[in-house]
């Protein structure tokens, strides 16, 4: 019997992991973005049909009906370096490219991630106009379980399939909320993590800096992706770091209402597609500003993987200019704030659902798993903000523990065991088994 393809788009560490998934249930193909990627995947031992950058040139350009993307350009962290005539250029080919390998290969399913750069919206685009479907895995609360996606280009808890949990799904609800609600409770993607003035991820940063910078003043060949930016703001709040402080919780009046906005990592997909009129945070937070009473203050908080993010000068110039804001830096625990704040403002944060947890109000402004539960306040605009801000306590929703028990046993229920993300079983050969059975169940293998 033949084997039904699946085309794995390698990006990042995928180019490493996803070889490891080639089974005899489904005929594996592999397509890269980068030179780079297709190098790894080689030595890895499997060929590569497609690399974006390496087709480049040769690449037609494809017409692009009329408003094609779902987002807009601005959504992609990369390619805004470009002018627009390039841009639309650069999106022929990205819709060239993957109508060659759909038509040719006509796999059950393609492999991806959450939609987090332009040429993987475009892949998705051109699956579901083919009825391919684009599987883009994302983990559940509960450790060791991930579910498809049912919309690649949303976290919004609206499309979690509204099934009904079987025994030991509310099981496993119910051992994971005990968990969330233990004081010292950290995902487990915020473990472990370095010291922000180890020296060698910053002598990394330098390393990959000059690379990079090098790169783009001097490469001649089409690059999509760049990160200079990135790595000159690690060197920048490292050496920022000694000379800059924060606030403290203490310095809160007694009898001020703190209202906790926890700040996301730059640049996310979290922030570009899920949260994509929001995404800038300087703006967001002025005008989480311009909401509150005189009685209140802002409390923003760095991501614990984004250390120092709150020294950079764009977010240091509205501390200096804005009355009742208050930073904190990405070692002060989450649990700490919550014990101190009210309220809790979020674009998509796992804070924010962690409130949601511990009995807080929460308004979420992005699209996340949580924004559909009873209780949770959906905010479609500041004018809402303000106009919820400022109801007293008392008068405010919160999810009940039996709403969000709902929702994790829900989401466990869809799941599927194992976890595709960067963790330390990763490589294990449960793990690797595991995921190509849901890979190979959604496929129809």
């Amino acid at each position: 019997m033949k084997l039904p393809k699946v085309v794995f788009f390698a990006r990042g560490y995928q180019a490493d992991y996803f070889p490891t998934l080639a089974s005899n249930r489904y005929e594996a193909v592999f397509v890269t973005l980068t030179r780079a990627e297709k190098r790894i995947v080689e030595r890895r031992g499997h060929k590569v049909v497609a690399c974006f950058e390496c087709d480049f040139d040769r690449l037609p350009e494809e017409e692009l009906p009329e408003a094609y993307l779902r987002t807009s350009f601005m959504a992609d962290r990369f390619l805004g370096r470009f002018d627009a005539p390039m841009r639309r250029h650069i999106l022929a080919k990205e819709r060239a490219f993957w109508s060659r390998i759909l038509d040719e290969h006509r796999p059950a399913a393609v492999v991806n991630e959450l939609v987090a750069i332009e040429i993987s919206e475009v892949l998705l685009i051109e699956a579901e106009a083919r009825g391919i479907r684009y599987l883009a895995g994302m983990n559940c609360v509960v450790n060791d379980l991930f579910y498809w996606l049912p919309d690649p280009l949303s976290l919004s808890g609206r499309f979690i399939p509204d099934s009904r949990p079987g025994d030991e799904s509310r099981r496993a609800a119910e051992a994971y909320l005990e968990e969330v609600r233990q004081q010292d409770y950290k995902p487990f993607y915020v473990q472990n993590l370095s010291d922000r003035r180890a020296l060698r991820p910053i002598a990394a940063a330098a390393a990959k800096f000059a690379y990079w910078r090098l790169k783009r003043l001097f490469g001649r060949r089409f690059s999509y992706e760049t990160y200079s930016e990135e790595y000159a703001k690690k060197l920048s709040v490292f050496f920022k770091s000694f000379f800059v402080g924060y606030d403290r919780l203490e310095d809160i009046p007694d009898g001020i209402e703190a209202i906790f906005y926890p700040l996301h990592q730059e640049p996310e997909a979290t922030l570009n597609y899920m949260s994509e009129f929001y995404s800038d945070q300087v703006s967001t937070i002025e005008n989480i500003l311009k909401c509150l009473t005189p009685d209140q203050v802002l409390v923003v908080k760095e991501h614990p993987v984004d250390k120092g993010s709150l020294l950079r000068r764009k977010f240091r110039l509205i501390r200096k200019n804005c009355s009742a804001l208050y930073y904190l830096p990405a070692e002060v625990h989450g649990r700490q704030v919550l014990d101190r704040a009210s309220r809790v403002v979020t674009l998509t944060s796992t804070v924010g659902w962690e409130a949601a947890v511990t009995g807080h109000p929460v308004y979420v402004m992005g699209q996340i798993f949580y924004d559909n539960v009873p209780g949770i306040t959906r905010i479609a605009n500041f004018a809402d903000l303000k106009a919820a801000l400022r109801l007293p306590l008392s008068d405010q929703s919160r999810a009940s523990l039996e709403s969000v028990g709902d929702l994790v046993a829900r989401m466990v229920e869809a799941s599927y065991r194992g976890n595709p993300f960067p963790h330390a079983g990763l490589y294990s050969e449960d793990n690797r088994k595991a995921v190509v059975h849901a890979i190979a169940s959604a496929a129809g293998a």
